[in-house]
């Protein structure tokens, strides 16, 4: 009789964390270009809880930005849909007026939370579904996957490169800037655009964290937007 002797050589695998264990969340900065801001940013922020779309998110608000972690799933649809309607009812109640929104989306807990992500799956997103808003938005987005690596840190224009590609097919993505690509469309179009592609990236890669400027309303006239 023959036994067989399991190998330990490799680390073991589990289930994939969940949002909190693997640390997805945002931190978001509302500029209404108003007099009257302050009633524009809080106003929001009780317009989104009054919606009912803080369920299964952390929401702090300090003195510059707003962090929102995701605790339940679908993490990357509760911020999406968290985000747009944060943007949609800021720009109703400065009844159009110029609104920007600075956001960063990260995964991966790069200094959010401890996980060792060596040893387990990363889980997959399905792409978010969010109803159009009706607004117009412009954005400028950068992707960065956290790669780990010695010197180099591995080939990290690969997954960016793929996200931007994918943006551009959706006809989102119009052209390069400078340290990001433009987007515009409808606000939930960018929106969606931007955390689907973060959310693919980061399932195959352990950390990553994208940047989204988003601007509606602008007086600034381009040659792209006449």
């Amino acid at each position: 009789m023959s036994t067989t002797t399991p190998r330990t050589d490799q680390p073991a695998r589990h289930a994939p964390p969940g949002p909190a264990g693997l640390g997805v969340g945002m931190r978001l900065s509302l500029h209404p270009h108003t007099d009257d801001f302050v009633d524009v940013i809080l106003g929001a922020l009780e317009d989104v809880e009054a919606a009912g779309l803080t369920d299964g998110l952390v929401v702090e608000t300090d003195e510059v930005s707003t962090y929102v972690g995701a605790t339940e799933a679908p993490a990357e649809q509760r911020l999406a849909a968290y985000l747009t309607t944060l943007v949609t009812a800021a720009s109703r109640r400065c009844s159009g007026g110029h609104v920007v929104a600075h956001v960063l989306l990260s995964r991966g807990c790069p200094g959010e939370v401890s996980c060792d992500l060596a040893t387990t799956g990363l889980p997959h997103a399905d792409p978010v579904d969010l109803p159009p808003s009706g607004l117009p938005a412009i954005a400028q987005w950068s992707l960065y996957p956290l790669l780990d690596g010695d010197g180099g840190g591995g080939d990290h224009m690969a997954p960016i490169e793929e996200a931007i590609a994918a943006a551009r097919r959706s006809g989102v993505a119009t052209a390069p800037r400078h340290y990001a690509t433009r987007l515009a469309g409808d606000l939930s179009q960018v929106v969606a655009t931007a955390v689907d592609a973060w959310a693919r990236v980061g399932a195959t890669v352990p950390r990553v964290v994208t940047h989204l400027t988003l601007s509606l309303g602008s007086p600034s006239v381009t040659e792209e937007t006449r």
